[in-house]
């Protein structure tokens, strides 16, 4: 599997942001169709308004990480579950180094909050499912689309990335993993 990765950001005011990008209603309708849904402490429902989660920030530093597929690596995907394993794996080896800079930069400001990509604290399965709490709550983080922001607006807006999503089963030519850092 060959893969290179790409950052892109932008910094904006926190209320422009939340003005723009969250319709919780909407979104909530989208969690409520995914399979995992309950199923993790980092997903709805939550026993808080997602509303609140962001309130008291004065800006928002939009990243989006991207990576990007070669073409041999698309071709080797013959059937859907190899295209989903390849690129569960590239999202994974990713995100073990991106989550610690997330928090190395929450702790760079005092009072900030970082939003990710989904929660993989527990490799063996989250504890919701068993009624058990969260074993981090520490490190746990909220995807910004489980408090309610459109991220495909926010990335086509911002950005200037469109997201990709498979609809035949292939590998898409790439994967954005999207994450911000709120400040006070």
């Amino acid at each position: 599997m060959k893969y290179t990765v790409q950052t892109r950001e932008v910094t904006i005011p926190a209320q422009e942001f939340i003005s723009r990008y969250r319709d919780v209603d909407r979104i909530r309708q989208y969690c409520l169709q995914c399979p995992g849904y309950g199923k993790s402490w980092g997903c709805p429902p939550f026993d808080f308004d997602p509303r609140s989660a962001t309130d008291g920030f004065k800006t928002v530093r939009l990243m989006a990480t991207i990576i990007e597929f070669d073409e041999p690596t698309r071709a080797a995907c013959q059937d859907a579950q190899a295209a989903a394993r390849v690129g569960r794996e590239a999202m994974n080896e990713v995100w073990q180094s991106l989550l610690p800079r997330l928090y190395d930069m929450e702790r760079e400001v005092p009072g900030s909050r970082c939003f990710t990509f989904r929660c993989v604290l527990c490799p063996e399965g989250c504890t919701r499912p068993e009624g058990k709490p969260c074993r981090y709550p520490d490190k746990l983080r909220h995807s910004l689309e489980s408090v309610g922001f459109d991220i495909e607006a926010m990335t086509r807006e911002l950005l200037e990335i469109e997201l990709e999503w498979s609809r035949d089963g292939s590998l898409s030519k790439h994967i954005t993993l999207v994450t911000a850092l709120f400040t006070p």
